[in-house]
């Protein structure tokens, strides 16, 4: 194998590798911050009287729900509140593994 081949094998292994790992990172919805998260939050603890929310998402394959917050309620367990582009209410649902750190 000459000197030029394996250097674009190498160039292509990169680019693999790059490339995989930028679909990982695309893989997670993308972090909402912010008044909107803001507002977001006290939607969901107000829909989820007693808990605490934490991280606020955009939600891009969840029907009508726009904002997902990760809550805590009193008792320890983790919600994911769906919320629609006006803070309404639409849901909830255990948090995806990544998010409540699992």
């Amino acid at each position: 194998m000459n000197r030029r081949t394996k250097i674009g094998i190498g160039a292509a292994g990169v680019l693999v590798v790059a490339a995989v790992g930028t679909g990982i990172v695309y893989a997670d919805e993308p972090q909402i911050t912010g008044s909107a998260a803001d507002q977001a939050r006290a939607a969901a603890v107000k829909a989820v009287p007693g808990s605490t929310a934490g991280e606020v998402e955009a939600e891009t394959n969840e029907g009508a729900a726009v904002y997902g917050v990760i809550v805590t309620k009193s008792d320890g367990t983790k919600l994911e509140v769906h919320l629609d582009r006006n803070y309404k209410f639409l849901g909830t649902e255990a948090p995806d593994k990544d998010d409540d750190g699992h």
